[in-house]
């Protein structure tokens, strides 16, 4: 099972509230809780979540209030208090629209044992003055597909996940009141209004998608981290590379890797750790660039970063952790999975 930063697949419930009236953020909040004891009840989510909030103003395109990694401990035990309070300081303005972002961890399958991802689901709602509502349920695992993410088929992971994300989807349609409509086929799968469709019995290279979209994008989403004029090394190489875990809390958040021939590194994101994994590239990303203006090769950065103290949110290399790998993309194989 992989895991990664873009959705594979979401699903959308259009709703309209009659009179929302001054309450539009209590409805908000009162929504999005309400789909997450849903998946919960389906054990599909765990007892906390991060929520990032967004409000737009009346007029315009203005954003009036943006709060991200709200922690929440759990729908049921004052969870809206937590969600009202972030959202206090509008308290009595005129507002537009209310978004919430609710990243949810959660456990998929594999032969009955559960493997932990930081973010399984993200629950959105947007919610407009007018009373307009869109929930929307984005999922970040490959678990209920017929292949994994490698194009390599997964039936018996499929048979233990897919009718879970059939029984959730089924229960937010009945929690709304509102038919599912699935999104357009993405990079990694098709989804239907029961999960996704199974993919034909191809070459697995051709249904790579891990490779062909997820790390490229990721790529590109790490590296705006840092100025775009920043100093960096090569971020591809076909030479054989050195890598290391880095850790935070005793968890593997991520690893960092070098080419031996000194001219490419970079900082993969173990992405079943959430955004714990992916803040910490600003810090490494920045660690290597400055590395990159002493004239260091990567190795020699990778060596020096290995006894770096590190920062709360980069976390630091494991000692003992090196070892060599064929090339960066075995390194990213590593990255994704659960």
């Amino acid at each position: 099972m992989i895991t990664t930063i873009e959705p594979v697949g979401s699903w959308s419930w259009e709703t309209k509230v009659a009179s929302p009236g001054s309450d539009l953020f209590v409805q908000c909040v009162r929504q999005v809780l309400d789909v997450w004891a849903a998946l919960r009840s389906l054990d599909l989510a765990e007892a906390r979540a991060q929520a990032d909030i967004t409000v737009g103003a009346a007029s315009g395109s203005a954003v009036a209030l943006q709060v991200e990694r709200v922690p929440v401990e759990s729908p049921e035990a004052g969870a809206e208090s937590v969600l009202l309070d972030a959202l206090s300081a509008l308290s009595g303005k005129n507002v537009g629209c209310v978004t919430i972002d609710l990243s949810l961890p959660g456990a998929p399958l594999r032969s009955g044992v559960p493997h932990s991802v930081q973010q399984l689901f993200v629950v959105s709602i947007d919610m407009w003055a007018s009373g307009a509502t869109t929930t929307t349920l984005h999922t970040f695992s490959d678990a209920w597909l017929s292949h994994d993410l490698r194009g390599h088929r997964q039936p018996n992971v499929q048979k233990e996940n897919a009718p879970r994300l059939k029984a959730a989807l089924a229960a937010i349609t009945e929690l709304i009141g509102a038919p599912v409509q699935p999104w357009d086929p993405g990079s990694h799968g098709a989804p239907t209004e029961y999960g996704f469709e199974d993919f034909p019995d191809d070459d697995p290279d051709l249904l790579d998608s891990w490779y062909m979209f997820e790390v490229p994008r990721r790529t590109e989403r790490l590296q705006q981290k840092i100025p775009q004029d920043a100093p960096r090394y090569e971020a591809e190489t076909s030479a054989p590379v050195d890598f290391v875990n880095v850790s935070t809390n005793e968890r593997v958040i991520g690893y960092l890797w070098a080419s031996e021939n000194g001219d490419a590194a970079g900082y993969e994101p173990r992405t079943p750790e959430g955004h714990i994994a992916i803040d910490a590239a600003a810090d490494w990303l920045a660690f290597l660039s400055q590395a990159r203006r002493r004239g260091l090769s990567s190795l020699a950065a990778l060596r020096e970063a290995m006894h770096w103290k590190g920062t709360e949110r980069s976390g630091t290399v494991v000692p003992g952790s090196l070892r060599k790998a064929s090339s960066p993309e075995e390194v990213q194989g590593l990255s994704g999975q659960e």
